[in-house]
């Protein structure tokens, strides 16, 4: 009995400094004069967070878009929303940025897409008609009322494009625990059905945008993530599906002159937290390398799959 209560200690210990080393290193990251950095990290295990600024509520561009869509699915898992309901499209609707809906032509009468489609295309190429089209679906006070009934604090969505940059009052805004948070809760269907989880996250796995936390882990990981850009603005947050377990990563930059630092950074960040949580060194060669959206899973890195493949853009 003993010996089982000094090694529970030693490992407890152990642990403890591990975290302490992993959340130094995170404030010497941002602790930059270049803008401001919020951090935050929970292992799903439960045995380790980290937080730098986690609090800290700054522009939240597209990563909005994720409790955007927990919303909607939340609703249709307890039947008060349908995600097969047809939405009308129209030429008025288009909105500038990414997506591909304000390339399609809604004709004189408009054109009707499912709300589970515009959600789709809402993540996958984080189109910017199609957020609006899907918040107006849902309802500004609808996505505020799930928003504060999990908790997120410092999250406010009132804005529908996503397009509004900051000195402007009415920006979107969140910080990285809340986003943490939200990613956790999804990742343990809290709130959602397995099924419904497990379409999210292929969802976010699906996203083409793969220039931050995917750029710090090795190829072939599982990574669930939704980044967001405006002016001065770069954010990722996401799921890192590991052979040691999974984590939720949020990373959020405001004010940085030089985008290109705010991208190294989130890189560097996600790279120091995989390698902490791993014990796998990340080679630079491995770092270089843009990993595609059609790549196949190693073994031992996949993620939750869903039962159901994407569609294509095209389909209505």
């Amino acid at each position: 009995m003993k010996k089982l209560f000094l090694t529970t200690l030693l490992f407890i210990l152990a642990a403890s400094a591990a975290l302490a080393g992993l959340q130094t290193e995170l404030e010497k990251l941002a602790a930059t004069s270049e803008g401001k950095v919020s951090i935050s990290l929970i292992d799903l295990k439960g045995s380790r967070e980290a937080a730098v600024n986690g609090d800290l509520a700054l522009p939240a561009a597209s990563v909005a878009k994720v409790p955007v869509m927990c919303a909607a699915f939340n609703l249709a898992d307890r039947g008060l929303l349908d995600l097969q309901r047809r939405v009308l499209f129209r030429e008025s609707d288009k909105l500038e940025g990414a997506g591909v809906l304000r390339w399609m032509k809604a004709g004189k009468n408009g054109q009707e897409y499912s709300l589970w489609n515009l959600i789709r295309l809402m993540i996958t190429l984080s189109d910017n008609t199609a957020t609006r089209l899907v918040v107006n679906a849902v309802g500004l006070p609808t996505i505020e009322a799930y928003v504060r009934g999990i908790g997120l604090k410092q999250t406010r969505i009132i804005d529908p494009t996503m397009l509004v940059e900051p000195p402007a009052a009415n920006n979107n805004l969140t910080s990285a625990n809340d986003m943490a948070k939200q990613l956790v809760l999804l990742h343990n269907c809290r709130g959602f059905s397995k099924k419904s989880a497990q379409q999210m996250i292929a969802w976010m796995n699906y996203q083409r945008y793969r220039w931050g936390i995917w750029r710090g882990v090795a190829p072939g990981t599982y990574v669930a993530n939704k980044t967001g850009h405006l002016e001065g603005i770069l954010n990722d947050v996401g799921l890192v599906y590991t052979k040691k377990g999974t984590y939720a990563l949020a990373i959020m930059t405001a004010g940085f002159k030089n985008k290109s630092h705010a991208r190294q950074l989130i890189n560097t960040i996600s790279r120091v937290v995989y390698e902490d949580y791993t014990g796998e060194k990340i080679i630079k060669r491995q770092l270089s390398r843009r990993p595609s959206v059609k790549s196949k899973r190693r073994s031992g890195r996949s993620g939750p799959a869903s039962g159901r493949k994407s569609p294509t853009y095209r389909q209505r």
